[in-house]
Parts: C-alpha cells; structure tokens; sequence
C-alpha cells in the first residue's frame, strides 16, 4: 500500500505540474525560439520544490513578462511541461561533456536566444549569433537528415559546410557546431514551422538550402524513398509560393 500512494504522489505531481496560468502563460507569451527540438539534461526545482534531474526535449523557448521558459518535453515520462528557467540549476546539451549552472548563458550561447541585458548583459558569441542565424535551416536540414532513420557523419558534414558557407564572418568552434547538430531531434511539426519562416528569408537563402539538401540526400550514396517524398514536398511548397530555383542534376 505504501509503495501504491507513493506512485499516486509522483503521479499527482507530474499531473500539477503544468501550473493553472500555463494557458494563459502561452496564449501571451513572446516567441524567442521555435522549432528547435534540442535535447537536453536539466537539473531543476519543480513546482513541489523539489529538485528533479531529467532528460528534455526543449520544443520552444518563450518570454511571458520577465521570465522565459522551455516549452518542450519530459523524456522519461513523455509529457508535455513547461519550466521556468529561473528554477534551472544546471543544464547541458546530451552531446556535450561540460554543462552551464547559468541556464540563461545557455540559451544564448548554445541555442542563439537574444537574452535581456538585466539577465545576461554578456554580448553573443559567434557560435550564438550562428545559430541565430541559421537555426531554421539547420532544424529543417537535421530533419532532412533523419528522416530515413539514418543519421550518418557524411550528411552531418555537409550541413556544417553549409553553416559555414551561409555565416563566413564569423569565427566559431566547428567543434561545437557538430555537438549541436548531434543533440538537434527536429520532429514534424518543428520541421514544418522552421520551413514556413525559411521561405519568408527569400531566394537568397532558399536557393543555397535547397542545394545543400540535394547534397544531404546524395551524401549516403543512395536516395532513400522518405527523402525522396520529402524533397518533392518542399519544391511543391516553394513553387506554389512563386518561388523559382535550380537545382544541379
């Protein structure tokens, strides 16, 4: 019995955790990031006030007044939360090795977030401002990429080839760079919002994004079927938009 009412207490914990206000909290929050689909380790106080340790897919970064939060999921339970980054003690991407005790140098030195000067008055790095950048290729590109079920190091490179072509002015760890791509878990739904604000980018960066993705699906050797489906989808999707573009044969 007691073992019964402890498993109700945990239940009934991760049930509340969601607060009252988490409606209204997203109906009226500031987008700062979407679409990124990272995975991470956070350690955290809950709402309870205890400190939990788990595995999250952040979805989206977002700003309600003064506080930002992670919307995404909680691996372990495969739930739907909403954490307040104040109650972040430590976070790290799952591909690094060192972790961040300030979750708001996180966001923006890993995940490219523009964070207010009173928080972090810390300039972006350029690893940051690449991110910023490119996130939305690089989400619709990691999709790409394992849509097939494969992630292979040979497409992996061609992405960052592509960063770095895309951001030549700036000076970053390309190190760094494939530990995010590493940890990037784009589903669907990422995929589809990070490619709606791609196309709003123009032809100067759809053109070299739709030949990079070419050279994704070519990089293995062989076109398997879902990306062949995929790359149909987005030449549809552009031209229906008047997008005009080659691509190599």
């Amino acid at each position: 019995m007691e073992n019964n009412a402890q498993k109700i207490t945990e239940n009934q914990e991760q049930d509340t955790f969601l607060p009252p206000l988490v409606e209204e909290t997203l109906a009226s929050s500031t987008e700062s990031r979407a679409g990124v689909s990272f995975l991470v380790t956070i350690n955290y106080q809950s709402l309870s006030g205890n400190v939990k340790s788990r595995d999250f897919l952040i979805r989206r970064i977002i700003k309600h007044q003064n506080e930002y939060y992670l919307d995404g999921l909680a691996m372990d339970v495969k739930s739907p939360r909403l954490i307040r980054v104040a109650q972040i003690s430590f976070i790290k991407d799952k591909a690094a090795t060192n972790g961040y005790s300030n979750p708001y140098r996180f966001l923006q030195d890993v995940l490219g977030v523009e964070i207010d000067n009173s928080l972090l008055p810390e300039d972006m790095s350029d690893f940051s401002k690449a991110i910023k950048e490119t996130g939305d290729e690089l989400t619709v590109l990691m999709y790409l990429i394992a849509v097939d079920g494969i992630r292979s190091s040979s497409e992996r490179e061609k992405v960052l080839a592509y960063v770095k072509h895309r951001v030549p002015y700036l000076n970053y760890d390309e190190l760094q760079m494939n530990d995010y791509l590493i940890s990037m878990a784009p589903d669907e739904d990422s995929f589809s919002m990070a490619f709606q604000r791609v196309m709003r980018k123009g032809i100067i960066v759809i053109q070299p994004l739709m030949e990079t993705i070419l050279a994704v699906i070519m990089a293995d050797g062989q076109v398997h079927e879902k990306e062949r489906a995929l790359l149909a989808r987005m030449i549809d999707t552009l031209k229906q938009a008047g997008y005009e573009f080659q691509l190599p044969e």
